[in-house]
């Protein structure tokens, strides 16, 4: 576990964390044989806008905000990027707007409401939060039993730090056109798995013909789906890994989708993983959103990820 050196003042102070805020980046991949999660952003499209703006590096340490209601005030002068759900976010009661970067000065107030509309907001500060880091990650994930605040949520009075407060860098703002709308409805492209034959054809034709609803007991582990059940699915077998996306039907005979605090194996019957890119309105879904199932192949599904990775930089730092 590598620590940030140095014993300098805060560059801000969390008075009021919401929530569950914690610190994200892009997540751990060198954690599963420790049977850690991956954790990182659950909205990995806002995450990395919100360093864009501030050109950082795509996987610098931001905060993940759910649900809002957060008061940060600053220390020093200095700009931060804000992105993701609309928390009627204000400076000092001004209101500020999101998708852009924000010129704060020494003793203001960044406040975020609560969202009427998505499930979370992100917070980038220019150099990154500088923070502990495990398995090459500054991401917290509450169960997996980290010290500090890689496994908590942050508390009201905490110091922050980032990498380089006094960063000359001009207002940006994402353009509009690129701003994901909220969304009432979702259809998730589904890539079938070699599970899929345990399902009964009747089931099979059901997984793409119903609806379903987000459930308010979903979280950054899982996305549990309320609405009919499949019969054929609740079969427990061999554990296989999983990865974000992850389909599986458990018990109850329905589908929950694995998302970024996932477990690494699970013994329930697949259907199969999602596109990884349509996990990102998911993750702002809140409960009673409709979700759809389309069935979709692997190789346009990967193309377009590789041209995301590579629009924000992912692989070249």
């Amino acid at each position: 576990m590598s620590s940030p050196g140095g014993d300098a003042g805060p560059h801000g102070v969390l008075d009021r964390p919401g929530p569950y805020c914690s610190v994200q980046d892009l997540g751990r991949r060198s954690g599963r044989r420790a049977g850690l999660a991956p954790g990182g952003a659950m909205d990995q499209r806002a995450y990395l806008w919100a360093n864009r703006l501030l050109g950082n590096e795509p996987g610098a340490a931001a905060l993940e905000v759910t649900l809002g209601g957060l008061d940060l005030r600053f220390v020093v002068e200095t700009i931060v990027a804000l992105t993701g759900a609309d928390c009627a976010a204000s400076l000092d009661g001004v209101e500020t707007g999101g998708w852009r970067t924000l010129r704060a000065r020494p003793g203001q107030v960044l406040r975020l409401r609560y969202s009427a509309t998505g499930m979370r907001a992100y917070l980038a500060f220019p150099g990154g939060l500088e923070v502990d880091r495990a398995f090459g990650s500054a991401s917290a994930v509450a169960r997996d039993g980290l010290p500090g605040r890689l496994g908590r949520p942050l508390r009201a009075g905490e110091a922050l730090r980032w990498g380089a407060p006094a960063r000359s860098c001009p207002v940006r703002r994402v353009p509009p056109a690129l701003v994901p709308p909220p969304r009432a409805a979702l259809a998730l492209p589904l890539v079938v798995a070699y599970e899929w034959p345990e399902f009964s054809p009747a089931d099979r034709d059901r997984v793409f013909a119903a609806e379903w609803t987000v459930d308010p007991a979903s979280n950054r582990t899982a996305v549990r789906l309320a609405g009919p059940a499949l019969a054929s699915g609740p079969r427990v077998l061999d554990s296989a890994p999983l990865v974000d996306g992850t389909v599986q039907v458990t018990g109850d005979g329905r589908p929950l989708i694995f998302m970024r605090d996932r477990p690494t194996i699970g013994g329930y019957a697949k259907l199969g993983a999602l596109d990884p890119i349509a996990l990102d309105a998911l993750a702002q879904a809140r409960p009673g959103t409709i979700v759809r199932f389309v069935r979709a192949e692997p190789e346009p599904l990967r193309r377009a990820l590789v041209r995301r990775e590579s629009f924000f930089g992912i692989g070249d730092h």
